[in-house]
Formats: structure tokens, sequence, C-alpha cells
């Protein structure tokens, strides 16, 4: 796990990669020395692809106008290959938009479960949805996680459940808030209740 902790590290963590492309982005713009590697991708569609990375990096950090992220609407699995496959023929800038694109996705999704808990007490779906999430997790990216992690989010759960009844999810919470708001998933709830008597 901590050689996992430190490839992650190494790659996003505040003196990886990413935070080296950031900076070089920020004082050398288009001239970045972290851009080299995109000289030897091969094929039209290839060099397409890393360049619309290269625009929506410099978009971001404020060096060309914004664009969208070629990755946005992909897969969260797929997402992850890009970020953190060593061996992948994506370029570091390819890999940097891959790991914004995944820290947006995860944003979304953490707005939506905590929204679940505004103007009520109600905690069941929060961390159903964490311990969802955590369980999808790749293992280099559980490996930043404290080891008891999973156990006390868990514990959290069997907590509010005794108090407030299980919950029967017929699909997991991620799917249910692509379709629903989180106020449906409160007005709703009952049909997912499984009577604590």
């Amino acid at each position: 796990m901590a050689q996992l902790a430190e490839q992650q590290s190494r790659l996003s963590g505040p003196s990886g990669l990413f935070m080296k492309l950031i900076r070089q982005i920020r004082s050398h713009g288009r001239q970045s020395p972290l851009f080299e590697d995109l000289a030897q991708l091969e094929g039209r569609k290839r060099q397409w692809l890393a360049e619309r990375a290269v625009q929506f990096a410099m978009g971001l950090h404020g060096r060309r106008p914004e664009v969208d992220n070629p990755f946005k609407g992909k897969l969260r699995e797929d997402l992850c290959c890009i970020m953190f496959d060593d061996l992948s023929l994506h370029t570091l800038v390819e890999r940097y938009a891959a790991s914004e694109a995944l820290r947006r996705h995860d944003s979304e999704y953490f707005s939506k479960l905590i929204a679940t808990t505004r103007n009520t007490v109600e905690r069941r779906i929060v961390f159903h949805g964490l311990l969802e999430h955590f369980d999808r997790l790749l293992p280099i990216e559980k490996s930043i996680y404290p080891l008891n992690y999973r156990s006390v989010q868990y514990a959290h759960l069997e907590q509010e459940e005794a108090l407030y009844g299980k919950l029967i999810m017929e699909q997991p919470i991620s799917a249910l808030l692509q379709v629903h708001t989180p106020e449906w998933l409160l007005e709703n709830l009952s049909s997912f209740e499984f009577s604590i008597d």
C-alpha cells in the first residue's frame, strides 16, 4: 500500500508531476518543457486529443481562453486508467486533463451526496454513498485513505440504520443521483426503507 501511495504522490501530490506541469504552464505557457512528450505522438487522432488537453490545461491556468476538458463525460474507471497507468500511451498533459475530469466527476457526486443532508437528520444515504464510492476506487486511490476508513464509515451507517431503519438500495446511489435530485431521494426514502421492527 505504501508503494501505491508513493506512486500517487509522485503524480498528483503537492510536489508531483501534475504540480510541476501547472507551474511550468503558468511560467512558460506553450513552451513548457513537460510538453516535450507531445512531439513523439504519432497519428492525427492522438495528436488532436493531446492538443485538446494542452488547450484545456492552458485555459484552466489562464494562459489561453478556457475550453472544455477533452475527457469530460468519460467513465470514472476510464479516467483512472488514463491518469494512473504509467505505461499508457497518454502524455502527461492528457493524464493531467483526465485527473481534472476525475476530480470534477467526484466533486459533482459528493456535492449531490451532501445535498441529501440539508434540512434533515438523515445520513444513511451519505454513508451508503461514501461506502459505494470507496468500494469502486482503484487500490492506488485507496492508498491515500486511512487504513480503517471503510470500517469507520460502515460503523456510522450501522448506527444510523439502528436509529432509522435499514435502506435496501436496488440501484447504486451514484446511479440514482444521475437521474434524480437529492431532494427526490429524500422525499422517496420510505420506498428504500426496511422496517427496524
